[in-house]
């Protein structure tokens, strides 16, 4: 069996959750966010509390009337750190240069070459340390590293996000729905690693 420079066997280098941070995803990625309240019905009824319902009203009603906010993402490699290799991601969303959104993450690869671990910590609105929570998450790579699929706690509820690498691998779309609402992403790669 031949091993690559950093011990992990060639045949699983191609693994999709490598394939998909560290061929694909690593770099800077520039776009935009929305977000929208699909049943207010639903919503009210929730269990996600007050803050987050109001939240989620003031991120609702923010957009319709100023448009989608600016998103931006730079992913890190780190191949050989962990069991099979590890990247760390800064997003940020932000409208007329405030940052509404701040979230910083870990993504903890595991050796089955699809499954990863995400170790988050957000901050929601522009005020350091005022609105912030650290949690974790799973998501699974698939489609040969071109497409993901994250379980993620957002805003109270358990959210499905759904992200697809285009065929250029330069872009990403990604669909984020809960029981009330509905997200989207959609980033240009601005610049890789040299």
């Amino acid at each position: 069996m031949t091993m690559e420079p950093e011990g992990i066997p060639r045949h699983l280098t191609n693994a999709p959750n490598r394939v998909y941070y560290f061929d694909i995803g690593t770099g800077t990625w520039h776009g935009k966010a929305t977000f929208r309240v699909t049943s207010w019905r639903r919503l009210r009824r929730s269990r996600i509390g007050l803050t987050n319902k109001l939240l989620v009203t003031a991120m609702h009603v923010v957009e319709r009337l100023t448009g989608a906010p600016k998103q931006e993402s730079t992913i890190v490699a780190k191949p050989n750190e962990g069991e099979f290799g590890q990247a760390d991601n800064v997003v940020r969303i932000s409208k007329f240069g405030v940052t509404l959104y701040l979230l910083e993450e870990r993504y903890v690869l595991h050796s089955d070459g699809i499954g990863v671990t995400v170790l988050g910590d957000e901050r929601l609105g522009p005020v350091p340390r005022l609105l912030t929570r650290s949690f974790t998450y799973s998501a699974e790579i698939r489609d040969e590293g071109m497409a993901a699929t994250y379980l993620m706690p957002l805003l109270g509820a358990m959210w499905t996000a759904d992200y697809r690498v285009a065929p250029d691998r330069q872009s990403l779309f990604a669909e984020l729905v809960c029981d009330w609402g509905r997200a989207t992403e959609e980033t240009r790669l601005i610049s890789a690693p040299a």
